[in-house]
């Protein structure tokens, strides 16, 4: 109530500025002089000024009563009719014309909506409803720059047969509310108490009520109008169940109609709310599953979708073949908002290997990558790389589910895998560290001076040294460019200290290389090597050895020709892994001993397809290689393996030289005899009793009984019978009796082949009897004398 405007026909505007409640006027002025009368006026309260919009018959100004220097501004060159401008309820100049219905702000026009009828008055209803009265119908003439005095209502047109219409407009939703005609013209509308009043030149007043919200959308409904519905819904407030029910309304209208498209963009504005089930049974159709598509796609995009959604979305993608939206959808998506394991099982059936391969690598389904490269791909190249990007953890886990397919296509590349997880040297990183591919790549018995043939076979022995920190080969004596251990002893710390990880044990993998024991000895030695490896010099001194006799010989190490003692290193080792270690030392020595031993991994010559085509010649060597190998773990005193199993398993094998160096072990002389005895083995017997001889006098007659068993053995032996006698007899082991029993055992050995030794007794005891003889007479002499001596003491 600070300020007034005043409007006149004569085209003038007068601005009253004071404290208008009180009747204390401040200031008058006229701020317009026009020709055109003025037909609206209406103030405009902004943040920091006001403007007073002035409308006339054909223009629109505006006027900032707040300015320093205020001015008139013209924004628009086209006025309206008296009656119809009217400020709005967010203080917009809204101006009607015959054409449409324009909206002005203090910049100039706004929108406007095209209503083409003419108007007589406009009146603003709450905040968003215009009501438009239009002149009868009989009446064409409107206001002009003629007819100025005919500007009021007036009692002037009260014939009956006249109509005037009234319409309101909700601005808001853009659409017509309401259109009524009244008989006898409109004397007046006002809006009071929420309602809009009429008051009709027939004396009457009408009365309209606004409808509430809910019957508001029937009728929007019954009409089809589900955009205005929706849009009205905002306006009040609805909740999201609400708005959403009214999209569903909208969507199945769509669909009856067969604009599936538009239907599915309805239903989509419904998720979260309707049940996706609804939705789905509608477009099951083949001939709509594009647009099922778009539904499940924006279901699964604000994460709303479950495992059975998952399932036929992709199943959708997969019947239409639309590789790049499953492209899209799989790989990138930065968050997952589908069921994992129901989108890598559609695309694997779908045949969509990569998809689902993508999936599971991205989001480390490691059993279910490896299940499928195993088993759909077979891309078992692929397979082993995966497993050496893994933890030791996980790899230890896939290789035992997967290494017995592998070692089938993949043997040389499987086998590396394990050796390197069971020693330590696969990284946590995947992959194998830098120093492990060295060590392989060179045989720690590259300096042994042998054949071309003997270093293909040292290069897989099982007791290669242990790679120590500096990368030399760690034992107990210097030898092989290796570097000798202070006192002996491996510091089994640092040795854990080398590995990232705690290896697994190699027995859980033994079950997949039932068909590929060539794959098993390789693991089995290297794994043996580089955990607890031992004195290579020795091994590889005995493998390039061939004959027979310097095998025999081999392990002889407390009869070693200097007298020295070959040190072992001996690492501090827990329960378990001297079992671990114990299972490995039993399980080479069975492999080592098998009748048919396999073909070497990596030799260059053969493979395991051909190893049934192998000449005699290369299996006795391939018998007498495994032989040397089984031997060297029978003397690994580092293994506390139980003997009478190892004794059992070398019978079995008919390896002779394991049974003897096991009873030599266990000191079972006479056990050693009595098996080359057996195997009439006699140059075995005669060095048997040679060497155990001295240890065992029990040998000897037993010797001679065998000896003297059959006239074969006896010409053979003969000179080794008499050498045995002599040395009986040089060493006075037996007396002759026993000589005698034990090679008359049988009716082989006759007297003339012991005549000499008798003679030689018989002489010896003749010599001892006279010798006896004369002690006693010189016995008997000396007694007399001493008796004599007695007597003259006594008597004189």
């Amino acid at each position: 109530m600070s300020q007034l405007a005043v409007g006149l026909t004569s085209g003038v505007v007068i601005h009253v500025r004071g404290d208008l409640s009180k009747d204390r006027t401040v200031k008058q002025k006229v701020i317009y002089e026009g020709e055109e009368p003025i037909t609206g006026l209406g103030f405009r309260e902004q943040t920091k000024s006001t403007i007073l919009f002035i409308v006339t018959t054909d223009s629109i100004m505006s006027y900032n009563t707040t300015a320093n220097k205020p001015t008139v501004t013209t924004l628009d060159e086209q006025g309206c009719d008296l009656g119809c401008a009217i400020m709005s309820d967010v203080q917009e100049m809204v101006v009607g014309r015959d054409e449409a219905i324009y909206f002005y702000d203090s910049t100039g026009r706004g929108p406007c909506f095209a209503y083409d009828t003419p108007k007589s008055s406009l009146t603003w209803f709450k905040s968003n409803y215009l009501v438009i009265v239009s002149p009868p119908v009989t009446t064409t003439s409107h206001l002009g720059g003629s007819s100025r005095t005919s500007l009021s209502f007036g009692p002037k047109r009260n014939a009956m047969s006249e109509f005037t219409k009234v319409t309101i407009f909700d601005t808001a939703n853009k659409f017509i509310a309401y259109v009524g005609t009244f008989v006898g013209g409109i004397r007046g509308i006002f809006c009071e108490w929420n309602s809009v009043w009429i008051v009709g030149m027939d004396g009457k007043v009408y009365h309209l009520d606004e409808k509430d919200t809910p019957t508001k959308l029937e009728i929007l409904f019954k009409l089809n109008l589900y955009i205005l519905a929706i849009n009205l819904a905002h306006m009040q407030k609805y909740d999201d169940a609400s708005i959403a029910e009214i999209f569903k309304k909208y969507g199945d209208h769509l669909y009856l109609k067969g604009d599936y498209d538009g239907a599915i963009e309805q239903y989509i504005r419904t998720i979260g709310q309707l049940e996706p089930s609804y939705v789905i049974r509608k477009f099951l159709d083949a001939q709509r599953i594009y647009n099922l598509t778009n539904y499940l796609q924006e279901l699964h995009s604000q994460g709303l979708a479950n495992a059975d959604h998952t399932t036929l979305l992709l199943n959708c993608y997969t019947k239409l073949k639309d590789v790049s939206r499953l492209d899209q959808f799989i790989k990138t998506d930065s968050d997952l908002n589908f069921d994992l394991e129901t989108a890598i099982s559609v695309c694997r059936q779908a045949g969509y290997y990569e998809h689902a391969v993508y999936l599971a690598e991205k989001f480390q389904e490691h059993d279910l990558y490896l299940d499928i490269v195993i088993e759909d791909m077979r891309d078992y190249d692929a397979a082993l790389n995966y497993i050496r990007k893994l933890t030791p953890h996980e790899a230890d886990k896939s290789l035992q589910k997967y290494s017995k397919t592998l070692l089938t296509y993949l043997p040389e590349q499987t086998t590396q895998l394990l050796i390197d997880l069971c020693t330590g040297a696969l990284t946590t990183t995947g992959g194998r560290s830098s120093s492990t591919a060295k060590e392989d790549a060179l045989s720690p018995t590259a300096s042994v001076k042998n054949t071309t043939a003997a270093l293909q076979t040292l290069s897989i022995l099982p007791f290669a040294g242990t790679p120590n920190d500096t990368g030399s080969i760690q034992s107990g004596s210097s030898g092989l460019n290796g570097t000798a251990t202070p006192n002996g002893v491996n510091d089994s710390k640092s040795q854990r200290k080398r590995w990232s990880y705690t290896p697994p044990s190699a027995r859980i993998f033994m079950p997949a290389f039932v068909e590929r024991p060539d794959c098993l000895v390789m693991l089995l030695e290297r794994v043996y090597e580089k955990r607890w490896g031992n004195s290579a010099e020795k091994l590889a001194a005995a493998v390039a050895a061939s004959d027979a006799a310097s095998i025999r010989s081999y392990g002889n190490d407390k009869h070693q020709p200097n007298g020295t003692v070959n040190t072992v290193t001996i690492p501090t080792l827990s329960p378990q892994e001297k079992e671990e270690r114990k299972t490995i030392w039993n399980t080479l020595l069975e492999l080592y001993l098998m009748d048919e031993h396999p073909v070497p991994l990596m030799s260059p010559q053969l493979t395991a397809q051909n190893s049934n085509h192998l000449s005699d010649r290369e299996r006795q060597k391939r018998r007498k290689e495994f032989r040397v190998k089984a031997l060297a773990l029978l003397k690994d005193d580092s293994v506390e393996y139980d003997t009478n199993q190892a004794l059992v398993l070398c019978q079995l094998k008919q390896f002779d030289e394991g049974v003897v160096y096991l009873y030599e072990k266990t000191c079972m002389y006479t056990d050693i005899l009595r098996f080359w005895m057996d195997k009439e083995e006699t140059d075995r017997v005669i060095e048997s009793v040679r060497k155990y001889g001295p240890k065992d006098s029990s040998l000897y007659p037993m010797v001679l009984t065998y000896f003297s068993s059959n006239p074969e053995i006896l010409s053979k032996s003969t000179p080794e019978l008499l050498s045995v006698i002599n040395h009986i007899d040089s060493q006075d082991l037996l007396p002759p009796i026993q000589v005698v029993q034990a090679l008359s055992q049988s009716n082989v050995a006759t007297i003339g082949l012991i005549k000499r030794y008798i003679g030689k007794k018989i002489e010896h005891e003749r010599e001892e009897l006279k010798q006896n003889e004369e002690l006693i007479a010189s016995y008997r002499e000396e007694t007399e004398k001493r008796r004599n001596e007695i007597e003259e003491l006594q008597t004189r």
